[in-house]
């Protein structure tokens, strides 16, 4: 891509970011504005004339955040680009944007120059994982009801260590009561950006309020307390505040598996 080479930016990148932002390229934002970039201004998308002069804006303003700026992670990227909270944004699409864009990315092949998909993405908390249960809506195996799985269930065992996904401030760490006591003994890790990450069941928490920790670090250990069938860890990423917006996790530890202990 002949823009991406002269603004030094990773035409992997570049299409990755096109790709999502125009829902493949079907979107009103490319077919009725000419902007593959999602490039937006005070009074919502820009226009252009030209699917060209779209992409030439797209490629400098790319330019800038990562060369001059030095967002060089997806993740960084992202935070500029589609900040989680935004006003323009009411219903939170933008939490989906670095995993997604990460996915894509590594179907293109990956990155070879000036950003990293890595660095600063989350990573599986425990080991060689395997996922009990997924995202989304399930029959609850307690209840028998048909619900919204809001996390997933990673298998483990006690004592296992519980590892943080990602580097941040415990927000959270004690059994809460009310309707969240389901979760037992349960931690939550603030990260940069609004993002939070939330390990629930625990038989053990070894972490404070306030307490800095770093990826991979342990912060409890594996059991069953709360509402649960048996050990396991329940896992959440929230995006914009705490106990907020629930979202898949298994998309934010894809895109960092590569990382993973």
């Amino acid at each position: 891509m002949s823009v991406a080479e002269e603004q030094d930016i990773d035409p992997v990148l570049m299409a990755a970011i096109a790709l999502h932002e125009t829902g493949y390229g079907t979107s009103s934002a490319v077919v009725e504005k000419n902007n593959p970039g999602g490039l937006m201004g005070a009074n919502g998308l820009f226009v252009f004339d030209t699917l060209e002069e779209g992409i030439a804006s797209m490629g400098k303003t790319l330019h800038n955040r990562i060369i001059q700026d030095g967002l060089v992670t997806i993740a960084d990227l992202g935070s500029v680009y589609a900040p989680i909270g935004a006003s323009n944004d009411p219903t939170n699409l933008n939490s989906h944007w670095v995993p997604n864009v990460a996915q894509v990315v590594s179907s293109l092949g990956g990155l070879t120059m000036n950003c990293t998909s890595n660095t600063g993405e989350f990573v599986q908390p425990i080991p060689n994982v395997t996922v009990n249960s997924n995202f989304g809506i399930r029959v609850h195996p307690i209840t028998g009801d048909v619900s919204a799985h809001e996390g997933v269930d990673l298998a483990c065992s006690q004592p296992d260590p519980i590892h943080a996904a990602k580097e941040g401030t415990v927000v959270f760490a004690s059994y809460p009561s009310g309707i969240l006591a389901t979760y037992g003994n349960v931690v939550v890790v603030e990260h940069a950006n609004k993002y939070f990450s939330l390990y629930a069941h625990l038989s053990k928490i070894d972490v404070k309020v306030g307490q800095e920790i770093g990826q991979l670090e342990p912060l409890g250990q594996c059991g069953t307390t709360g509402r649960s069938t048996g050990d396991h860890l329940h896992f959440e990423i929230h995006t914009d505040r705490m106990f907020g917006n629930r979202v898949n996790p298994m998309k934010y530890l894809e895109a960092g598996k590569e990382e993973g202990a």
